[in-house]
């Protein structure tokens, strides 16, 4: 399972690039509940890893390099290497942190990009249900249900609950629509996670 790192070199090379300042204090708290966040990554990570082999059918691959935690301005992203951003889970930063669980989801919503771009089929009959959409929204139609499912097969419903409310309110409205679609009936998550697993 890869770790994950707070690596302040690379965030000072970001901060740089992007004419950026990375406070302190913000590093500094980081820091301090990096264990946590890592024991919490250790533990919830695995759970859900096999969860989505044990719904899909399919192996899931763990990153082959670590997990980097960046305060940079730079979004979560799993294009070139995942990256996730911390600054919202920091009470330095905002006076209502996210909980670091959510982070915990972002890290695996990243994960997932990987698995789901391999295994929906591309003449996905859901997807042209909504082929008006976004490539955003399109992109994050099987994730988000699979990442529903996991959750939810694991218990975790407080966990969803909470992510889908963190999530609608990002600025794009992309996961705001992707949500609203996933969510649009009881089992609509089921119908894209069929279509992962094969069976659509």
């Amino acid at each position: 399972m890869p770790a994950l790192e707070y690596d302040a070199r690379a965030d000072e090379q970001c901060a740089a690039s992007r004419g950026y300042e990375i406070k302190e204090e913000w590093a500094n708290e980081l820091n301090a509940r990096l264990p946590e966040v890592q024991a919490l990554w250790k533990t919830t990570a695995p759970l859900m890893f096999a969860a989505v082999s044990r719904l899909t059918g399919k192996l899931i691959d763990a990153p082959s390099s670590r997990i980097r935690l960046t305060l940079c301005d730079s979004p979560s992203q799993a294009r070139l290497g995942i990256s996730v951003n911390m600054r919202f889970a920091l009470g330095s930063f905002t006076a209502k942190p996210v909980p670091l669980r959510y982070k915990i989801d972002t890290a695996f919503h990243e994960v997932l990009h990987d698995f789901t771009r391999r295994h929906v089929p591309k003449a996905s009959p859901l997807k042209k249900l909504h082929n008006a959409e976004s490539s955003c929204v399109l992109n994050h139609l099987h994730l988000l249900s699979l990442h529903k499912a996991v959750l939810l097969s694991l218990g975790e419903k407080a966990a969803l609950e909470n992510m889908v409310e963190i999530d609608s309110q990002l600025p794009s409205g992309c996961y705001s629509r992707a949500w609203a679609i996933v969510n649009e009936a009881e089992g609509t998550y089921k119908q894209y996670l069929q279509e992962l697993a094969g069976g659509a």
